[in-house]
């Protein structure tokens, strides 16, 4: 957890050097603030949906090769929302968004993320967003949830 007080302190920086760099995936809009799954695969790829809104509330739904299978709750800090926009800057999601697919390739799992109005959705060809996919894939994991309902 202490490196994500390093991350905070970079991104405190960083925003305020640019108005286009992390802060303008921190940005609200209708709906969820940020959409990341995960699709099937013909193996045990890890399936799921993440969406977590503005103010951090988010929701899990595991679907298959994950630890939490269902639909599960918990609240983001304000830390893994800044860490996350920072990652996304760095990887430079808005000038990479779009749709990246091959149909004639049906073993391909996909990813899709939508964060800040960008979004991407990643099976075939993508740039490489490996980096923001591990960040969010790490934050998922430090998170606590709990059943939904519960």
């Amino acid at each position: 957890m202490k490196r994500l007080g390093v991350t905070t302190a970079l991104l405190a920086t960083l925003c305020s050097s640019s108005c286009s760099g992390p802060s303008q995936y921190l940005r609200s809009s209708e709906g969820p603030w940020l959409t990341y799954g995960r699709t099937m695969c013909f193996g045990p790829c890890p399936a799921f949906t993440l969406e977590v809104d503005r103010d951090g509330a988010a929701r899990f739904n595991g679907r298959a090769h994950v630890r939490h299978e269902g639909a599960h709750v918990a609240q983001w800090p304000t830390e893994f929302l800044e860490t996350a926009a920072l990652r996304a800057h760095a990887v430079d999601l808005a000038g990479h968004a779009g749709r990246y697919d091959n149909p004639m390739i049906m073993d391909l799992p996909a990813k899709t993320l939508s964060m800040g109005g960008h979004e991407i959705y990643d099976r075939y060809g993508a740039p490489d967003m490996g980096a923001l996919y591990q960040t969010l894939d790490s934050l998922i994991s430090l998170t606590d949830w709990q059943p939904a309902g519960h």
